[in-house]
């Protein structure tokens, strides 16, 4: 299929009229130096290597990760580092050393760095008593007869170990070195400079990763890699450590373990005193209270789990889970909910009061201290809210663990006195579900500047306390993963709005090399748009969400997923061999699958619509469509056999056929129309861009109105309908309409077997207001075949001292960020690659509730040429939660001043359900809803938008003045003069 007119070229040359710029990443720079006369103190350089200090009484966590960091130096130089632990309190004033030294340790715990403290050779002063929080930095004369040592000190043991793996990561190791295979940086020589480097304390003070949904895939690889216990499964200590470490070198503290069909605790019992040697807190999903898992209630719980009728029973089964964690870091999961994550049929709130209260006097006896210093959250999942909506009353100990609504949205922030809790809140986030709409648990379908604004609603509104998110199988959820990760870390780092953006290329560049950096930055962000539109599970819904008249959209669509291939594919054949591994399973793996899977779908629908025009390429396209079946089994195979079968059973969800919200038991795809070719003497056809009416079944087409403002172009296609060869010739009646290819040849099977032909008009010459030309297509073979089709011509003028958009075929599109910056209130930010077109536009989260067509206003001038009593105008916005519960997302807009138009976006609940209208919603993407404005005249008009709640999203405005059509994504931006 031709590709069409880049309507989002465009948009990117209009940028600089109405655009504001974003504030960078900006993350702490590093210290370290790798060329030879760099100067510096060399830690490493040919054959040499550091040696690494460790003192024996600092915590077990710390030596491992000492461990971790002299072998990542071998990574890296090829030469490993040595660690000596030992009693260093009486041997610190060694004089001699042959290889550079860094002491590594804990203060108050580590003789090497308090010893150093005492002697006022390091300063701890900025980090001590601080919760994880961690310096290093060369330390000049450590004691007579050394001239320098590097020294790395943590306020805590965790604080150490994310400073020893922070250098790992800086020297060239990944934290995805397993998860990803990304390749050490190799390196000749390592040295640090005189500069202090100092994090922390994290932004979130819990921070993790939930491993849920887990089979078939997870399920499926940790049985074929790890001995299985007793119980059956596969997630024992051996694969826990590679969760361990992999959540430690991202700097996160926090981990739900794998629940499907797992116990943690029992299915190894290295696995709970592990996680505390590690510095992991482990916690339990919001179904699992106690710290016991949902499969310990099947085996192991007396009667039903039931607190009504059974409250002894689950009593003695919550006692046990407290008394076998109580030596071990655990997040305490209270509450209650029924059976199988489920909500429970006799549970009142005046029952959950008394089920925390009794969860919360077992704790205290049995850890034997106060609530205060015990980690324990009540998870706000689902129909909990509800229970505290109707005025429920829980400690302020326990932290209020919010949530999303499964598909990335928040469904509510701390709201009145709720963020002076003791406890704090939390935020339970997706990145993966299993549930209404649909399941979605195959590749990555997130898109990072959504989880950027929706964490940093989160984080302003107060939510600092813990975030935890449900990562599914983990693996092919990597990006997001990191990307949520560096955010809990260092929330500062990312306060600008185009800051997801530059991280991504800071991030890529250390991955898969700077020269490939930026262009693997463009490719996710691009994906990220794609999936944004539409995640993969819902694509089967009929009819097809993408028009396949309307706009082009659905051949647009796919052509952009074509597009993005050919990007990657392009940058993945550029890199060095050690890279592809990572390079395929991170970027080029979900573009390449991602676009078989739309290529299926959207190539049916054309499919369907050519069937209707009787065009020989239909049954190409039913051809297409299966072999793009085919590929999508070659590209798992591809990923089965990855790093000799590495990664085998991962991608083994089904993705294709769903019907409901549960995955089907194998893929299958719909059946694409075919058509019985015509004979050879009836070949020609002829169809109108935007007509569902085609030639020989109509013999005379209008095209959709031609306008000196049309910001796409417009065309007519030429094709056949049968085997055989023919020859076109096209005229237009008038001098000033031209085409392209307006002679040619079309044959079947050895093709051409479409042509596409673009209308040209030299406006100068064409008459002022409107007309008409006519263009005749015959068939130079068949003079019997001759069709006609009318070009209605637009050719209006516009003020010179004009500046907006203009109307084209009774429409005016907005992309949001176009705004007038001079006329718009500086409140608005605009939210670069946000949503399923361009950008999004946001009021600051802190923001008061606005009153209907008052406070800040979006501006937006357009010129109209139509007149009409009532347009309508059309606001798209992200699909966002009211997260306030007493102020739900509404906007206000008015025309030239006119009456003001106030539409409820999201409906209230009583925090139990989603609202009305939620589904459609989630699925597509946006929230579209219209309101009429009244009458608009030809001639300069402005539209002002008030949203009037921050937890709201807008991505596009539209002004239908009677030919908008029907849409997914709506009409293409108009032209902006």
């Amino acid at each position: 299929m031709a590709p069409y007119l880049n309507v989002l070229g465009l948009a990117a040359a209009t940028l600089c009229l109405f655009s504001s710029s974003g504030v960078a990443y900006n993350p702490k720079p590093s210290i370290f130096t790798f060329a030879p006369d760099s100067g510096g103190f060399q830690l490493g350089g040919p054959s040499l290597a550091p040696e690494i200090r460790v003192s024996q009484n600092d915590a077990p966590g710390v030596l491992r990760a000492a461990r971790d960091l002299a072998a990542d130096f071998g990574k890296v130089l090829g030469i490993n580092g040595t660690v000596i632990v030992a009693d260093w309190s009486g041997t610190i004033t060694q004089k001699t050393a042959s290889k550079p030294i860094i002491l590594i340790g804990t203060i108050g715990q580590s003789s090497l760095i308090d010893g150093l403290v005492s002697s006022n050779k390091l300063d701890t002063s900025a980090v001590a008593k601080k919760w994880e929080t961690f310096t290093y930095q060369v330390i000049s004369s450590p004691w007579e007869g050394l001239s320098n040592v590097f020294a790395v000190a943590g306020s805590d043991s965790r604080g150490t170990v994310f400073g020893i793996y922070d250098i790992s990561e800086r020297i060239g190791v990944s934290p995805l070195h397993y998860w990803a295979d990304v390749a050490p940086i190799k390196r000749t020589y390592i040295a640090a400079t005189s500069q202090i480097h100092t994090e922390g304390p994290p932004s979130v003070k819990y921070r993790g990763i939930f491993l849920n949904d887990e089979a078939p895939a997870l399920t499926g690889w940790g049985r074929a890699n790890f001995k299985q216990s007793q119980y059956g499964s596969a997630f024992v200590s051996d694969f826990y450590k590679l969760i361990f470490d992999l959540v430690l070198r991202l700097k996160g503290n926090y981990v739900w373990p794998a629940m499907w069909s797992s116990m943690f605790y029992l299915d190894d019992p290295k696995n709970g005193p592990m996680a505390t040697e590690y510095g992991i807190f482990m916690g339990t999903s919001h179904h699992e209270p106690m710290a016991r898992a949902d499969k310990e209630q099947g085996r192991f719980l007396r009667g039903s789990w039931d607190w009504r009728s059974n409250k002894a029973g689950v009593q003695s089964f919550m006692q046990e889970g407290a008394t076998r964690a109580k030596n071990w870091s655990t997040i305490f999961t209270l509450g209650m909910r029924g059976s199988g994550d489920a909500a429970s049929a006799t549970l009142s709130a005046s029952a959950l009061e008394e089920i925390i209260a009794w969860q919360q006097s077992t704790l205290t006896k049995t850890l034997g201290r106060p609530l205060s210093e015990i980690p324990q959250a009540w998870v706000m999942y689902k129909e909990v809210p509800g229970y505290w909506q109707a005025g429920m009353k829980v400690s302020d100990d326990v932290t209020l663990l919010w949530s999303d609504d499964n598909r990335g949205n928040i469904r509510r922030v701390p709201i009145d006195n709720e963020e002076k809790r003791s406890g704090g809140s939390g935020m339970y986030y997706h990145f993966d579900y299993v549930g209404d709409p649909r399941n979605y648990k195959w590749i990555n379908t997130i898109q990072l500047t959504k989880t950027w604004e929706q964490m940093t609603l989160t984080y302003d509104s107060g939510i600092k306390n813990i975030w935890i998110v449900n990562v599914g199988d983990l693996k092919a959820l990597e990006l997001p993963t990191v990307h949520y990760m560096a955010m809990a870390w260092d929330r500062e780092a990312f306060r600008g709005m185009d800051s997801t953006t530059e991280w991504l290329k800071v991030w890529s560049g250390r991955q898969f090399g700077e020269s490939a950096g930026q262009a693997a930055a463009e490719i996710m962000t691009t994906y990220g748009k794609l999936v944004a539109r539409h995640k993969y599970e819902d694509l089967s819904r009929t009819p097809f969400a993408f028009h396949a008249t309307n706009y082009d959209e659905a051949e647009l669509n796919y052509q952009e997923w074509a597009d993005l291939v050919v990007k990657a594919q392009k940058v993945y054949d550029g890199l060095p061999a050690a890279v592809q591994d990572s390079f395929f399973e991170i970027v080029l793996h979900p573009v390449l699958a991602g676009k078989t899977v739309f290529e299926i779908y959207s190539k049916v629908a054309l499919a369907s619509r050519y069937a209707t025009e009787k065009r020989i390429i239909t049954n190409q396209l039913a051809k297409d469509v299966q072999a793009a079946f085919q590929e999508d089994q070659a590209i798992t195979r591809r990923f089965h056999t990855l790093r000799g079968g590495k990664w085998n059973h991962f991608m083994d969800q089904t993705h294709l056929g769903y019907n409901n919200w549960q995955e089907p038991s194998s893929n299958t795809i719909p059946r694409p129309s075919t058509i019985t070719a015509a004979s050879s003497n009836a070949l020609l056809g002829v169809s109108a861009q935007g007509n569902t009416a085609a030639y020989p079944g109509s013999a005379r087409l209008t095209m959709l109105p031609v306008s000196k403002f049309d910001s796409v172009n417009r065309y007519i296609d030429i094709f056949t309908r049968g085997d055989g060869r023919f020859s076109y010739d096209i005229t237009a009646n008038v001098s000033y309409v031209n085409v392209t290819n307006r002679r040619g040849s079309i044959s079947s099977p050895s093709g051409p077997t479409d042509i596409r032909s673009i209308l040209g008009v030299d406006w100068s010459s064409a008459p002022a207001g409107s007309s008409a030309a006519l263009l005749t297509i015959t068939n130079t073979n068949s003079t019997s075949q001759t069709a006609s089709v009318i070009v209605p011509l637009e050719n209006p003028t516009v003020p010179s001292d004009f500046k907006g958009h203009v109307e084209s075929d009774r429409t005016v599109s907005i992309e949001a960020e176009h705004f007038n910056p001079a006329a718009s209130s500086k409140e608005y930010s605009i939210i670069p690659h946000y949503g399923r077109t361009l950008s999004g536009v946001r009021l600051p989260p802190r923001t008061p509730s606005q009153q209907p067509g008052r406070g800040p206003v979006l501006v937006y001038p357009f010129y109209s040429f139509t007149n009409i009593a009532d347009a309508t105008v059309t606001v798209y916005l992200a699909p966002s939660e009211n997260a306030n519960p007493k102020s739900p997302n509404r906007y206000s807009v008015a025309v030239d001043g006119g009456s003001v138009s106030t539409v409820q976006v999201v409906a209230l609940t009583n925090g139990s359900n989603q609202p009305q209208g939620w589904a459609d919603a989630v699925i597509r993407g946006a929230y579209v809803k219209s309101s009429k404005v009244g009458r608009v005249a030809p001639g300069k008009h402005e539209l002002k938008l008030y949203l009037l709640e921050p937890t709201m999203v807008v991505t596009k405005v539209v002004i239908d003045l009677g030919g908008v059509k029907s849409s997914f994504l709506g009409p293409p931006e108009s032209l902006i003069v």
